[in-house]
């Protein structure tokens, strides 16, 4: 609800606007995604198409990847015990659908990286060793998911509940095919949930998409609200309760582990969301679940080592144990297509892409080949464990250097189409003002301790939406994605005949994002009216 700029502001204006505006906010904003939620529908699980029409049954599928923020089942801790199951949309439809296990390149955090192999195919294998792929090697176009399925017709969005800027992510996403971009600036300030963004909001847009476009999507999208750190104050409370039956635990250890659940039940309920309203849909959809890395449990696998699910660095499964991420794929449209799945990320792109049946490029389909004599690429020093000949290795590492680096580029075909690129909603709008006009003269505006305050509709407003007066910054207060109140401080009024009013979207490092057209509010001095002028 508060912005950078609105930090510079005095603190009496910042006063004065709060004040103005609780009410109406209070009045209007939706109930806290905190609270505890409503029980759970029971899933679906046995979808019939039989009325569904030819014509729906022959549409390119919808294709939906979410890559939820530090996913992962703890309940694979021997010795523990949970008064209810965390997450048992996952567990039920891994029993039904496809699902497995993805060996990921990072642990406890690097999101980045696990995105640049799935959308792209590329593999952190081939970079250095602590690299951030996003940020260090991501410079020119590279084709993608996104590109890929653009070139058949489909709308490709990426949502981000996190800052546009962190990982370079808005240039990123341009560079590889998507057409747009909704991150955090563009969500509300009442859908936190716990210090980040809830993902329950992640799933609301992955449905407004959807629904926004006539044809099939491809929509990308990673979650925040289990993101570290796993405290006990993280959430308004737990509603999980988790006993060490071996007597391993600490009380904070068990503390960490239940807050985590907690989180993780979270990602499991927006899981159900997406698989509860794709059921309803007469349209060809799959889902793509998957974790990036596991959670960092404090310093030294603090929570991990207590709970005697790994030894150390030395145990023997430590590879396994502490890099394997899970993933599941649903769908509502196919009923013979359960598969178990042990891969390296970068290989889901093409496996997605045979899936949906939608034409992949020369280098996933190269990929595809190479999955089924190799699925699994781990660190160079375990190639000799899991049978990995590097010189099998040699094409794809040589392919994904021309691919990033090479003077040459790709091949045409295979470019993505950046030149068209939105970022949230557009730009926003402003389609009235209240007042319509602002009077001086006659005492209605006080002392300088005083303010004028503005009601502006319009939309699409969201968390870092700041209103502008004469290409001032203005202390807004978001009421809803519709409504914005500001004050206008006095001396601004006096010196003005009009103010131009201005909607800007200006996230944490002051880029502008987007702004509305400029709004003219008249300013009528009274006293001069009377006398005739």
């Amino acid at each position: 609800m508060s912005f950078k700029s609105f930090r510079h502001f005095p603190a009496w204006v910042r006063l004065a606007a709060f004040v103005i505006a609780a009410g109406i906010f209070a009045l209007l904003r939706t109930s806290s995604t905190e609270e505890a939620p409503e029980p759970r529908k029971p899933l679906q699980l046995d979808i019939s198409t039989e009325d569904w029409s030819k014509e729906e049954l022959e549409r390119s599928p919808n294709v939906i990847v979410v890559l939820s923020e530090a996913f992962w089942d703890p309940t694979l801790i021997e010795g523990l015990t949970f008064s209810r199951d965390p997450i048992p949309t996952y567990h039920a439809l891994k029993e039904k659908y496809t699902s497995g296990w993805m060996l990921s390149p990072q642990f406890g955090g690097g999101t980045a990286n696990v995105e640049l192999e799935v959308l792209t195919g590329n593999s952190m294998r081939f970079l250095p060793e602590g690299s951030i792929a996003y940020e260090q090697f991501i410079k020119r176009d590279v084709d993608s998911l996104a590109s890929i399925l653009a070139r058949q017709g489909y709308t490709s969005t990426a949502i981000s509940p996190f800052y546009n800027w962190y990982f370079d992510s808005r240039n990123v996403y341009r560079h590889f095919g998507f057409s747009r971009f909704i991150s955090f600036e563009y969500f509300d300030p009442n859908e936190y949930v716990g210090p980040y963004i809830g993902d329950h909001a992640v799933a609301r847009r992955i449905i407004e998409e959807n629904e926004r476009s006539a044809g099939p999507d491809f929509i990308f999208a990673n979650t925040m609200e289990n993101h570290y750190h796993y405290w006990s104050n993280k959430f308004k409370r737990n509603t999980i309760e988790i006993k060490d039956t071996k007597g391993n635990m600490s009380g904070e250890a068990l503390s960490i582990l239940e807050t985590y659940a907690q989180g993780a039940s979270g990602a499991d309920a927006m899981l159900h969301e997406l698989v509860d309203h794709y059921s309803k849909v007469k349209e060809p959809t799959i889902v793509v679940f998957f974790g990036d890395h596991l959670p960092f449990l404090e310093d030294d696998y603090f929570v991990y080592r207590e709970s005697q699910y790994i030894q150390g660095e030395n145990d023997p499964d430590f590879l396994e144990k502490m890099y394997n991420v899970p993933v599941v794929v649903w769908n509502n449209y196919m009923s013979d297509s359960k598969e178990t799945l042990h891969i390296s990320p970068s290989f889901l792109g093409p496996y997605i892409l045979q899936l949906a049946k939608q034409k992949g490029s020369g280098y996933t389909d190269f990929l595809s080949q190479l999955s089924k004599q190799i699925p699994i690429i781990p660190p160079k020093e375990y190639y000799k464990n899991m049978n990995v000949k590097e010189e099998d290795l040699t094409e794809y590492k040589a392919r994904q250097e021309q691919i990033l680096f090479g003077t040459e580029g790709q091949e045409p075909s295979d470019v993505p189409n950046t030149s068209t690129y939105t970022m949230g909603y557009g730009d926003p709008i402003i389609t009235s003002v209240s007042p319509d006009k602002i009077t001086i003269g006659d005492g209605l505006v006080p002392d300088l301790k005083r303010t004028t305050t503005v009601t502006v509709k319009g939309g699409r407003f969201g968390i870092a939406t700041v209103l502008y007066a004469n290409g001032s910054p203005l202390p807004t207060i978001w009421v809803s994605e519709e409504m914005l109140t500001a004050a206008i401080p006095k001396d601004l009024i006096e010196k003005s005949a009009a103010l131009e009013l201005q909607v800007k979207v200006v996230d944490e490092k002051e880029t502008v994002l987007g702004q509305s057209q400029p709004y003219s509010l008249p300013i009528v001095n009274k006293k001069a009216l009377s006398d005739g002028f």
